[in-house]
């Protein structure tokens, strides 16, 4: 009997499930996993398809070429040039196939976070726009101020290829201001870290799209976290009264992460821990159904006692300066919200990262090594 079965235990019960089932359910994983793959591959050639020849060199690259794999940035396409194609540089057929491959790769979720950000800049654009009328034209830095705004633009979003899609080890790169999304494809199976999202606003506050407001849900999850915790894991989690601008784990520095700080999941009961995963699962539900459960899984594998939650700054103002982060051998979560105007907080910036497979470096047998860049 022992040769047909197979203990798996589930919270704390023990339950006898027969060898065929779990062999049905990985056939099935597999299956959606290559299903996922197929449709991601179909898109990105297609997109690939519709380009001319000069646009076409200008966005592949190679799977070794560290430079062009870790070419990214939250800042502005003038402060930290990007390689790769150009969104303004597209016909209306190319931008849709572009879109089709991002869908392809994420959940819808994430596929409405990510185009709301690239849209996100046109509104901040228009809000810097009315700033820098209100200026005298007498105030040397105006025309400045109206140089740089050209940075704030829907259009200035670039895309990178990496590898033939054909094949079993391929990838993609869109990257802007406030926004890096890193899928790679390696044997039907899909990393989409790093992750950057971020907004400035985050809650927009004049305008015809005043109320809007971007990255809301990860900063109510880690407060129903923090207001769940007693006082005493409260001085657990919190790390300093203030934020550090350095400990926020941006590209280039991840020599900065060091041991874990905060409180361990395996010191929370039931309810905070449900919270916890709920926390990690909106940064999760940005990626493919099946890259999530992928990612899930193996931060399940990770343990209790090698996952924790940290916090710097207040914790009791969601309009003021503070930082959260998640750890684990598998994932990294920093949200950190930063300085709008003079006394207002109301810019974001977060990152989901996997230490132990950043850009699928652990599945193709690669490193790389990103340049700081701030």
């Amino acid at each position: 009997m022992k040769a047909f079965v197979r203990s798996v235990t589930i919270a704390a019960m023990a339950v006898v499930v027969p060898v065929s089932q779990l062999a049905a359910h990985e056939s099935a994983e597999h299956a959606l996993d290559e299903a996922r793959v197929e449709a991601m591959r179909a898109a990105t050639v297609a997109f690939l398809e519709s380009l001319d020849d000069a646009q076409h060199s200008q966005v592949m690259a190679s799977l070794d070429d560290n430079h062009a794999r870790t070419n990214w940035s939250n800042l502005p396409a003038s402060m930290a040039p990007r390689s790769g194609l150009a969104v303004a540089d597209m016909a209306p057929d190319q931008r849709i196939a572009l879109h089709a491959m991002i869908a392809a790769a994420l959940s819808s979720q994430g596929y409405l976070k990510t185009t709301t950000i690239m849209w996100h800049e046109d509104v901040l654009h228009d809000i810097a726009a009315g700033a820098i009328a209100a200026m005298p034209d007498s105030d040397p830095s105006k025309a400045q101020a109206q140089a740089f705004i050209a940075n704030y633009d829907t259009e200035k979003f670039f895309v990178t290829v990496f590898g033939d899609p054909h094949g079993k080890d391929w990838g993609w790169m869109v990257t802007g201001h406030h926004f890096a999304a890193n899928i790679t494809v390696s044997d039907n199976r899909i990393a989409f870290t790093p992750l950057f999202l971020g907004a400035n606003p985050q809650i927009v506050k004049q305008g015809r799209y005043a109320g809007w407001r971007i990255l809301q849900h990860e900063a109510d999850r880690a407060f129903a976290l923090l207001a769940s915790l007693k006082p005493e894991q409260v001085s657990q989690a919190v790390v300093a009264d203030a934020v550090d601008g350095e400990v926020f784990l941006g590209k280039g520095r991840e020599s900065r992460l060091g041991a874990p700080a905060g409180i361990a999941a395996s010191a929370l009961d039931p309810v905070q821990l449900k919270l916890l995963h709920g926390l990690i699962d909106e940064y999760l539900g940005d990626a493919s159904d099946e890259a999530a459960a992928r990612q899930r899984a193996v931060i399940k594998s990770d343990g209790m006692d090698s996952l924790y939650f940290a916090w710097w700054g207040p914790t009791d103002d969601p309009a003021t300066r503070y930082m959260f982060r998640v750890q684990g051998p598998s994932i990294v979560i920093d949200f950190v919200r930063e300085r709008s105007g003079e006394n207002e907080f109301n810019h974001v910036h977060s990152i989901a990262r996997d230490p132990s497979n950043d850009y699928g470096a652990e599945w193709l047998e690669r490193h790389y090594k990103e340049a700081h860049q701030d």
